[in-house]
């Protein structure tokens, strides 16, 4: 082989470049113009049906919630060892193949602007959704009547909130607390987890046989239960979380082991270096940038039946100086600052009545109507272009 001299060393360099480039836009022309075929469409329905049947089928042993994580949720799922793809990869697949053909591959003109306008409003339906899973947040409130409430509480997410002198110094989830048992966690007062359980059951302590506490003082609710794990319940909301942990350095009397489980009757209290501390476990929480009073409960059974017909709760919105009342009922949702309220549930018992309220944060709501609004337009659209043009060919014949 003739080694190339300097002066052919420049053009034959242009010379690749420029191949290079033609080639690269072909590879990619091609890749595109594949991609956005419409066959690949008819490839993942078929995919996405099983996904769905799989998912729906799998919620009578797993439960709503873990088969929705499991199936719809997941971009990669196991049958056995078998990976398969989840709903997520498949709807992200179908939103590309719909992004390419609609941009590059879209006849720009307007005897086609119908089924452009079609094409679109289906982008605007699958991004809302994606949109909406990824940034939507559910739980629920606890009111009791005559009483106000800020808060509210996630249906699945446990967290441990620790406070200082009554003002909250730490925030630990659940998913932290349970890390802590495989590899050291740097967690508030020197907590060291000794076991943890998403859905625990609470045994007597002197039934309990493996005992955490040799040699380990028993301190709080750790003195008269212990917890052990059991199957999570299908209903996640029904799981019972706890863990148990021992704490060391807080001084003779408060060193050793606890337990902290959900709807405890009352925190852990301990002090250490003249502050005082309070450990409370449950579902976690967040404020709301107003508060809702219930001002009255109204259950309506059928006649001659304690079974509920109906129920509703009057409120009133606390919102900064402004108050206002509002309804909500079963049927008919409130709607406040991007929070949508439902009626879910209620308990009467000895205290009194207590209404319970689904919460959903959805900021990606207004998509569906969008996407709806543009097909219903392209299709519209497109009809009266056809038309048109029929009446065109027809007065021209």
């Amino acid at each position: 082989m003739v080694p190339l001299s300097p002066k052919w060393i420049e053009p034959v360099t242009v010379f690749a470049y420029v191949m290079g480039m033609k080639f690269s836009r072909f590879r990619l022309g091609s890749l595109s113009q594949r991609l956005s075929a419409a066959d690949i469409v008819f490839y993942l329905m078929p995919a996405i049906m099983a996904v769905l049947v799989a998912g729906t089928l799998a919620q009578a042993d797993l439960g709503l919630y873990a088969a929705q994580k499991k199936y719809f949720s997941s971009f990669v799922f196991f049958w056995g060892v078998v990976p398969l793809p989840g709903g997520f990869l498949l709807l992200s697949a179908l939103s590309a193949c719909l992004v390419l053909k609609f941009v590059f591959h879209s006849e720009w003109s307007l005897r086609k602007s119908g089924i452009i306008l079609a094409h679109l409003g289906a982008l605007v339906l699958l991004l809302g959704g994606l949109f909406t899973a990824l940034s939507a947040r559910e739980g629920y409130m606890v009111i009791p009547e005559g009483g106000d409430s800020p808060f509210v509480y996630d249906y699945h997410a446990r967290e441990l909130l620790v406070f200082r002198n009554d003002q909250l110094a730490h925030t630990v989830p659940f998913e932290r607390i349970e890390a802590a048992l495989s590899r050291p966690a740097d967690l508030p007062l020197g907590i060291v987890v000794r076991n943890s359980c998403a859905n625990c059951e609470i045994k007597k302590r002197a039934e309990f046989e493996q005992d955490f506490a040799e040699n380990t003082d028993l301190q709080s609710f750790a003195q008269f239960m212990a917890l052990t794990p059991k199957p999570p319940d299908k209903n996640a909301e029904a799981n019972l979380s706890g863990f148990s942990f021992t704490m060391r350095g807080l001084g003779e009397g408060q060193d050793g082991l606890y337990i902290a489980f959900e709807a405890m009757p009352k925190p852990i209290e301990v002090t250490q270096g003249g502050a005082n501390y309070k450990l409370i476990f449950g579902k976690a929480q967040r404020r709301l940038p107003f508060s809702i009073r219930l001002l009255d409960f109204e259950k309506q059974n059928y006649p001659g039946m304690t079974m509920a017909k109906g129920y509703s709760s009057a409120v009133e919105i606390l919102d900064g100086t402004g108050q206002w009342h509002a309804l909500i009922s079963m049927n008919a949702p409130l709607r406040y600052k991007g929070y949508t309220f439902y009626q879910s549930s209620f308990d009467q018992g000895a205290a009194g009545e207590t209404t319970v309220l689904s919460v959903v944060e959805n900021k990606g709501r207004l998509f569906p109507y969008i996407g709806t609004f543009i097909i219903a337009l392209g299709l519209l659209l497109h009809v009266l272009i056809a038309f048109r043009g029929r009446a065109k060919k027809e007065a021209a014949a």
